[in-house]
């Protein structure tokens, strides 16, 4: 259970940008009056959205962190990557996930709160049993690259022609998910 809240979180860190779209989007203005307004509108609203905001990130930062020592510290498998492609974390999808809040969620009206909230709910629960939370849009913020090679994922900051190695990355893999993690490389 402790995984899925986990792996929710992570999840949710890629919602951040659509957090900010939402809040401008609802402004009327950049002046300390409209912010106030709108904060004043749905104050808990806000406070949900900024709590969401910090533990996401956290996560994603802790995440990454963890990581990049178990990258440093660990023996790492060497796994073939002669067929791997850079993946695009969806663009559309993302796009998508984010004109649906950005223009329909009003502050102040708790149906669009409640619509809003299944949407992201079933999106998280999509992402957590599919196993796709890791094409997340923090991690490519991040400078991240997510690459796929005979059903495996790779999450490096390598680009695909900086990796060190012809077909025999040296990687970790995350848990027992089909996820790798490729850090720095010290020479």
């Amino acid at each position: 259970m402790l995984s899925k809240i986990f792996k929710i979180s992570l999840f949710w860190s890629s919602y951040i940008p659509i957090f900010a779209m939402v809040f401008l989007a609802n402004l009327h203005d950049f002046s300390k009056a409209s912010v106030k307004a709108l904060l004043s509108a749905n104050l808990g609203l806000w406070i949900v959205l900024f709590a969401i905001t910090m533990l996401s990130l956290m996560t994603s930062v802790w995440w990454i962190s963890f990581f990049e020592e178990e990258f440093e510290e660990s023996s790492k498998d060497p796994i073939d990557i002669s067929d791997w492609k850079l993946e695009s974390p969806g663009i559309t999808n993302f796009l998508l996930m984010c004109a649906i809040p950005v223009l329909t969620l009003k502050p102040e009206s708790s149906p669009t709160i409640v619509m809003n909230l299944i949407i992201m709910l079933i999106m998280s629960v999509y992402a957590v049993r599919n196993n796709v939370g890791y094409y997340n849009f923090w991690l490519m913020f991040e400078g991240y690259h997510t690459y796929t090679f005979n059903g495996k994922v790779v999450i490096s900051k390598y680009k695909k022609e900086d990796m060190v190695f012809n077909n025999a990355e040296k990687a970790i893999q995350i848990g027992t998910t089909n996820v790798y993690f490729i850090g720095k490389i010290k020479n």
